[in-house]
């Protein structure tokens, strides 16, 4: 019932004294603030603190020493009073409110640093939380791609979880109404072993379980080492991929031969799944290759019909990802580290890639991975979407990919730790391979804080005040 209908309601009840319509029209203004949302008056809403916890495994010990799933630097300092945390792990954002409701988002989960976030606390403290647009706006500028995007990603998300809580809707509602109510995953591997049988009986369980697509991480230099003729390199290199220079400073090359045998890898593992090796399977994590060698690989591996072959060289290298795409046939995507719409409109535009492939928890937000869908819809590219994320993150990118008319699958990153499970209310996330969409207000999850606690660190918990960040100013132009 309309405001204005209520009105004449009243007006009605109060002249005519029709004791029957009356009493009618009384039974329904009675009900109808049942239906509204009385926890909260959304115009009035004000951010009044934004706290963190850095979740780095049981005991808060699994992380020490590392920034995420890589680096080696140990032990960790203690972390300073007030600011959160001492360095990069997987971050849950909590944002509180003068009404009591609090909402949350998480960075992707291989180590951004807590500064990353909290950076943005003056911007956001005082602001109404249901102008979510606004305060993205006014602190995307501080964001940038890979990690620091994530920062600001996690607070967006954190919005969308109080708006929705405010106005009683799921965040998928207030992005326009969502296409699907269960998102598509794509898993990775997890084998017991790099044995043959071991990868393709892992992946047999995965398709029995309901995935209907999977990814295989294919390092050429883990496939081909002690294989003579293979790969080639200056004397120090190793061929895994990590925070090193680009592709074209290393000087990394495959022979005919080598490219051969790394085809002949895949073929084993599915010729050891059987019938399960019809599942779609995309490749990740070649090694920095040349793009010429990546072109090579990339044709002797089209006889085993890979579905995908992700991230060969950095996504911003469009013209180089150009030349890959058209000369092989194989489909490509890449974008992962990309932070807002716009990183990726050049793909898309020279129709670069078949396929991008932003992260939900890096391109800036929930609204924003829906405008880069629509945006690579013009030109006919496709959208995946990658992830590494506890339940919290995965309930966020799902009510993003549900308002996403353009969308293929999500990845199921492996391995999913035991603890990720206790943290929300969500129990098992991925059911036969897909994910329901939470119907609930904001992310439609609740967060466990009391699970989270024992999984971090002395001061980098949500009871740990971040003072330290509330008289952090700085300047906010982009131009002069």
């Amino acid at each position: 019932m309309s405001t204005k209908e209520n009105a004449i309601g009243r007006r009605s009840l109060l002249s005519t004294g029709a004791a029957a319509a009356g009493l009618g029209l009384l039974a329904d203004l009675e009900a109808y603030p049942q239906n509204v949302n009385r926890n909260s008056i959304p115009s009035d809403l004000k951010v009044t603190d934004m706290r963190i916890a850095v979740l780095r495994g049981p005991g808060g010990q699994a992380g020490e020493g590392r920034a995420g799933a890589r680096g080696g630097r140990a032990p960790l300092p203690p972390a300073t009073p007030g600011t959160g945390g001492a360095s990069g792990g997987t971050i849950v954002v909590r944002i509180d409110t003068n009404q009591g409701i609090s909402g949350y988002g998480q960075t992707i989960g291989d180590g951004p640093q807590p500064n990353y976030v909290l950076t943005h606390k003056t911007r956001v403290l005082g602001e109404n939380p249901c102008n979510v647009d606004k305060i993205f706006r006014k602190i995307k500028i501080h964001g940038a791609y890979n990690r620091r995007g994530s920062g600001v990603n996690a607070i967006e998300n954190a919005l969308w979880d109080l708006a929705g809580k405010a106005y009683g809707v799921p965040i998928y509602q207030m992005l326009g109404g969502k296409f699907r109510d269960k998102v598509r995953m794509y898993s990775e591997g997890d084998p017991r072993s790099n044995d043959i049988k071991d990868i393709a009986e892992d992946y047999k369980e995965r398709v029995a379980a309901g995935f209907t697509m999977l990814k295989y991480d294919l390092g050429v230099a883990r496939v081909l080492q002690g294989k003579r003729g293979t790969m080639f390199a200056p004397a120090g290199y190793n061929g895994e991929p990590g925070e090193n220079p680009e592709n074209y400073y290393q000087g990394f090359e495959i022979s005919a031969k080598g490219a051969e045998l790394v085809a002949d890898h895949v073929a084993a593992i599915k010729e050891a799944m059987g019938d399960a090796a019809d599942i779609p399977m995309a490749h990740d994590h070649f090694g920095h290759l040349t793009v010429k060698s990546c072109i090579k690989l990339a044709k002797a591996l089209e006889r085993v019909t890979p579905s995908m072959l992700e991230d060969m060289v950095p996504w911003f290298r469009v013209e180089e990802w150009k030349l890959i795409t058209d000369s092989i046939d194989v489909p490509t995507l890449t974008g992962e580290d990309a932070y807002l719409v716009e990183s990726l409109e050049p793909l898309c535009q020279a129709r670069a890639v078949d396929y991008i492939h932003p992260d939900h928890l890096v391109i800036g937000g929930c609204l924003e991975l829906k405008k880069t869908a629509d945006m690579a819809a013009k030109y006919s590219v496709g959208m995946m979407v990658h992830s590494n994320a506890t339940p919290i993150g995965y309930a966020a990118g799902v009510h993003a990919i549900a308002a996403c008319q353009n969308f293929l699958a999500m990845e199921w990153h492996q391995p999913q730790p035991a603890w990720h499970k206790d943290i929300t209310d969500a129990g098992d996330l991925v059911v036969k391979g897909y994910i329901p969409v939470p119907t609930g207000p904001g992310l439609g999850i609740k967060v466990n804080e009391e699970a989270i606690r024992p999984l971090c660190r002395q001061g980098e918990f949500f009871t740990d005040p971040t003072t330290y960040w509330d008289s952090q100013i700085g300047g906010d132009k982009t131009y002069t």
